[in-house]
This record gives C-alpha cells, structure tokens and sequence, in this order.
C-alpha cells in the first residue's frame, strides 16, 4: 500500500543517513512520494505549490538547476530548506502555471519555507533520536496525523484501514511493558515492520452480488456455483511452511508433533469441499520448467483416469488415458514477435550545408561508424544526455578524474624529462586524496573507499611503470591535455578537425608520441595495414577493421607536425598498463603508406557523410544524447 511503501522510505532514509547528512537519493524518493508532494500543510500553499516545490528541489540535487548544492550524495535538510534559491524558482513557477499561492513576496517565500521545514519535520527530523518504543510510538502518531489531516490519503478506504492498523500498532507499543527499554534505531524500525508486513487488509464485498475475492480459507460454510482458482501450483496450493527443527522428521511424526501433513490435509479439505459444491469450476495454473500444477490437481485427474478406463470396455489401469483425452485443458499462450524498427532520416540541403561547416573529432567519426542516426542525435541535432548529478560514478567520470588527475601530476615537468622520484609520487599522492575526495568521494556512499583502494593501486603499479621506461624513455614533456586544430585537404572536400590529445612526449630516440590513455579495456587498435588495405570500403568494413580513427587521425597530424622526424602514437591502458603503439617501428615508406591508406577509408566515411542520398540508418533504438567512454 502507499502508506506503507512511505513508511519504508522513511525508515530507510534513516538507515542510509551518515552522520547529520542524508543520503540525497533516498531523501528524494521519500519527497516524491505521492501523499508527500500532494501536501496541504497551510490555507496559502495548496497541493500543487507544494508539488512545485518538490519538484524543484529535485532540480536542484540532480543539477538540473545550477546552485551551490549539486555535486555531493549527502544533504541536509535545513542546508536545502536555507536555500535563497529554491523560493524565488518555485514561485515563479508556480505563476506560470497559474498556481495559487499567498500574496507575491516575502510572505509567500516565508509560507514555502515554513511548509518545507514542517514537511522535514515529520518525514526526517522527528524520526532521528528515538531511542525507545514510547517515542517511537508518539513520533508515528505524529506521522500518521499529519498524513490523515493533509494528505489525500484519506479518500483511499485501503490506506485508511491500513492507518487504523498502524494506530491499532502504535497504541500497542506505546503500553507494552518494554516501551521504554533502550532499542537501536535499525531495531525498532525491523520490529514495526516485521509485525505490519504479515498484517492483511481484506476487500470487502457484497455476498450476495458481484465477484467475490477470497482466500482459501475464507470460503469455509460457503458455496458458489462458479468458482475460479488462481495459482493451482505446486507450492502455492498446498502452501506449507516447513520448519526444520533439531529433532529428525521421523521421530517428530512417532511422536504425532508433526503438523505438514495436518496442514496439508486441512487445504485439502477446503479446496475439495469448496470444488464440489460449485456447478463451474475453473483451476488455473503455469507450467513451465520451474513450475508444475498442484498435487491436488494431480489427484483430481487421476482419479477421473480411474473412473473412466474402469468404464471403458477393456477396463484396467493400463487403459489409463491420457490427461487431453479426459479432461481439455485450454492452453493461454500469447505470441510476441518483435521486429528490429529500422530509423531512417534523410538529409536535407541545410542538413548537408551543416555537415560541411562543421568541426569534426575522431569519436565523431567513430559514433558514425557505429551508428549514424546516434551521429545525428549527437552532432547534428546537438542533443546532450542531461547528467543526473546523484548517480553513482559511471566509467566516464573515473575516466575523466584520471585524466585531471595525470594532466595536474605532470603538469611541472612540461618542456622538461619526467622525474618520477619519492617527491613527485608524494605530490601525486597529495593531488590525488584531494581530486578524489572534491569529486568522486561526494558522489557515492559509503562505499567510496573500495573505489579509492582500487585507483590507488592502479596508480602506483602506473607510476613504478612509468618510473622503469619499459615502454619508452621519455626525454621531455611537450604537450599535457592540449587541443590541436587541423585541415585535412581530401578528396570530398576540406574537412576541419579538432584533436584533444592526453600527453605528448619526446623520446630519447628522438620520436614524438602522441599518448592517449584509456581507464578501460576498450579494443581501439586497428588491425594491420594489410588487411585495411585490402578491404572493401563499407562502413561496416571500416568499422570491423580500422575501429576507431584516433591513432591514425593523431598520427597522420603528428606526421605534418614533425616532417622526415620519426613519429608514433600509442594507447596507454592504466588498467593493465597494455602500451599499444600505432606503428613498431620508424619507417619513411611504411608511414606514408599507413597514411594514405587511412586518408582513403575516412574519405570514404565523409563521402558518406555528405551524400544526400545517404540517409541516417539504424536498425537500433537510439536514445539521443548517449554517452561515449573515453
């Protein structure tokens, strides 16, 4: 019921809350309940303003709405409630929606605060420092009374006999001789709700007209002429529960202490008696691997195969028949066939002109690869996926802390040779507790540290790595996060590229190496030159073989940055610290080769690109504004 599934949610709320500060997602699932939002609590703040105002607050937490809160998963109520903020947004809402509310000003700003502090009062803060059953009964009858007074919960009968069980609760704790024997919060709330969730509210009905909902046992001195039965399965009818004491079951049963076979017996009886005095009878069950029909089922279609094959002229039990032939049952299947919905969009003349104005990357290219309409969602459209700033932390924002992290770490040694001695990994370390604690650390709970564990161990196997030069002797540091812009002249038109490259250094061996680092095992390398050589050019082709444009789009820049100097680039996973290089070795002709070989596929893909005969296709649903891992 909904009163009780707000009763857990404040429950958990106080379970989730670490020190004065509540867990903002579980805070906002309690604000949105609907009794909650659809608070009356004054003449001046109807149900809709309040809704107004829990809606905004959602804004706010989630970063909707830009302002000094967002950002961390732990809230308090008055930082929320003192919020210059909230007040002026909601009002103004509030007026669009021609939502009455008390005179404009600082009255009505005062009435919503008031109503927030009170809706804070009875959800959070009254709940904080019970420590015995008498006030915890005295704070659920506050809770309750304002629930009947102000919410509408009292035009739902179910809720209303539900609260007269919570009151019937309540006063039972409030006199029970332990009321005021010490009890932890998490305790209280367990014993509530083990003794409200076995509570049932039944559906009463006429007797003498309509459908009757009823339990088994209801149906005792009772007689229907039509009966249906749900759930005649094993398991569900006969429903026993089985305890499994010390003593052996064998000996329980010489001592006639055993009570499964009473129990069955009893359900037994009141399903056959309730079957026999009805004219039509309707069992109904699922079968399936896991699932078969009562053994009362069973029974019933055996002794029907008895009484016919005894009748039957050959009579005997080897003339059983078979269950159809007795009986017909009627098999409810329902056939679902779904069919890949293909996307289509054309592109028209404004379209293209847009397309070859624009500034391209390489995930650009690559998201086309992969899915164009996904392209079109994302750059011809610009559509963004809003970030719910409440969410746990994905593998992009990892991804992004590392490389903020990498880019201020390294940061002094630009234009100079890396040193990676015990002053620079104390720095790092330093850097790293507090990058990690203004941003990932305010994004989870209290799990935070199993992730801090992790990236730090990665982080030091990255760094004793570094420290070797096993993948490269680093003379000098040229480039950290840096954004390089670039023309490349092709045969379908000039095409405007940005490149946002990680790390760029200079090698004792005298090769400059674009480094791009990866926090996951993402499969961007190329296969070998031959093989794309050899490939039809599709977009399918170009996809399976090349994979992703980034090392040769940085490569093929790197090779006009530095002519007749030998050049590379290379993806650095710092998850298993894998160092894969674009190219093993210096090679004038192997790298123009490589270049002109790939010019040729990502010509190809921007042909495509510009076509107005090609449209945007897709056998998948795309959800506009997906992310993609970096």
């Amino acid at each position: 019921s909904g009163l009780y599934s707000l009763c857990s949610l404040v429950f958990q709320s106080q379970l989730s809350k670490k020190n004065d500060r509540y867990y903002a997602k579980d805070y906002l699932k309690t604000l949105r309940h609907p009794f909650v939002k659809n608070l009356r609590l004054s003449e001046n703040i109807p149900a809709a303003a309040t809704r107004t105002l829990i809606h905004k607050i959602e804004e706010i937490l989630t970063g909707k709405i830009p302002t000094s809160l967002p950002g961390s998963l732990f809230i308090r109520p008055e930082d929320i409630a003192g919020l210059d903020d909230l007040y002026p947004l909601t009002l103004e809402t509030a007026g669009r929606l021609d939502i009455a509310t008390s005179p404009p000003g600082r009255a009505s700003r005062k009435e919503l605060q008031r109503a927030l502090e009170a809706i804070h009062q009875f959800l959070f803060t009254d709940w904080e420092r019970l420590s015995n059953f008498q006030e915890f009964a005295a704070c659920l009858g506050g809770f309750l009374d304002v629930l009947l007074e102000k919410s509408f919960m009292k035009k739902y009968p179910l809720n209303l006999n539900i609260a007269r069980r919570m009151y019937e609760v309540k006063d039972e704790l409030s006199t029970a001789s332990f009321r005021q024997e010490t009890f932890d919060q998490e305790e209280m709330f367990k014993i509530f709700d083990a003794k409200i969730a076995r509570e049932l509210v039944a559906f009463h009905g006429s007797p003498l007209k309509g459908l009757q909902i009823l339990g088994l046992f209801e149906t005792r001195s009772l007689n229907f002429e039509n009966v249906i039965v749900l759930d005649v399965n094993e398991g569900v009818l006969p429903k026993l529960n089985i305890y499994a004491p010390l003593i052996p079951r064998e000996v329980m049963i010489s001592l006639n202490l055993d009570q499964l076979e009473l129990e069955e017996e009893i359900q037994r009886y009141q399903f056959m008696r309730l079957l026999s005095s009805a004219k039509d009878v309707h069992l109904i069950y699922r079968e399936s691997k896991d699932r078969e029909k009562s053994r009362f089922v069973e029974e019933l279609i055996w002794e029907e195969q008895k009484r016919v094959a005894i009748g039957s002229p050959r009579g005997g039990a080897k003339n059983l028949l078979p269950l159809q032939d007795i009986v017909p049952v009627t098999q409810t299947r329902f056939a679902l066939k779904v069919t890949p919905r293909k996307t289509s969009i054309p592109k028209t003349p404004a379209m293209i002109e847009r397309l070859r104005g624009m500034r391209y990357s390489a995930s650009s290219v690559n998201m086309y690869l992969r899915n164009p309409v996904e392209f079109y969602y994302n750059y011809v459209l610009g559509l963004k996926e809003t970030e719910d700033l409440l969410d746990e932390p994905e593998a992009r924002q990892v991804g992004t802390f590392l490389h903020e992290l990498l880019e201020d770490a390294f940061r002094p040694f630009l234009s100079k040779k890396p040193q990676i001695d015990s002053a620079f990994r104390s720095r790092f370390a330093k850097i790293f507790e507090s990058k990690f604690e203004a941003t990932l650390a305010r994004s989870m709970r209290s799990d935070a540290f199993l992730l801090k564990a992790i990236i730090t161990g990665r982080m030091e196997r990255f760094l004793d790595n570094e420290a070797s030069g096993a993948d490269r002797q680093v003379e000098e540091v040229l480039h950290l996060e840096s954004r390089f812009e670039d023309l490349l002249r092709l045969p379908c038109g000039d095409i405007r590229f940005t490149y946002v490259v990680d790390r760029v250094d200079r090698l004792s061996d005298g090769t400059h190496m674009i480094v791009d680092y990866k926090a996951g095992a993402i499969d961007q390398m190329p296969r070998n030159i031959a093989s794309i050589a050899a490939m039809t050019l599709t977009r399918e082709s170009i996809a399976e073989n090349i994979r992703s444009f980034q090392l040769p789009l940085y490569f093929h820049y790197l090779d006009r940055m530095f002519p007749g100097k030998p050049v590379n680039a290379a993806l650095y996973n710092l998850r298993t610290l894998k160092f894969d290089k674009f190219m093993d070795a210096f090679d004038e002709a192997g790298r123009r080769r490589t270049s002109e070989v790939f010019l040729k596929a990502l010509d190809f893909v921007m042909s495509e690109i510009f076509d107005p005969e090609t449209s945007f296709e897709s056998e998948e649903d795309v959800i506009p504004g997906a992310r993609t891992q970096r």
